[in-house]
């Protein structure tokens, strides 16, 4: 019983540790530990209360993730000395990623067929 808590707090925990990465630098202009920490626990404790949705956020997770690297390469062409910008555009493109595809999973309602 008590394992599967400190699995889900674990899971929890690393969502959190990812989208606190994102966050960060759009959120705040100047980050440091304890806003980093605060980040990682409101991240986690949201992804706690919503574990009934925990195959959207992991997608979610996985598709900003993939948003990261292509938004990283796309900025080596076109910042290539504005490093303060690039972070900035890198963190939010991966968090509109994750969140476009939370609305369309949860809002939009697509039959192909």
């Amino acid at each position: 019983m008590y394992t599967d808590l400190f699995i889900l707090i674990g899971k929890c925990l690393l969502i959190g540790i990812i989208w606190a990465t994102f966050l960060l630098p759009v959120i705040f202009d100047h980050g440091n530990v304890l806003k980093y920490i605060l980040c990682v626990i409101a991240v986690a404790i949201l992804c706690y209360f919503f574990r009934g949705y925990a195959y959207v956020i992991s997608q979610m997770t996985v598709i900003a993730l993939i948003a990261l690297i292509l938004s990283w390469i796309t900025s080596m062409a076109f910042f290539s000395k504005e490093s303060k910008i690039k972070s900035k555009v890198i963190a939010f493109s991966s968090i509109i990623a994750g969140f476009s595809y939370l609305v369309v999973t949860l809002f939009v309602n697509i039959r192909i067929f």
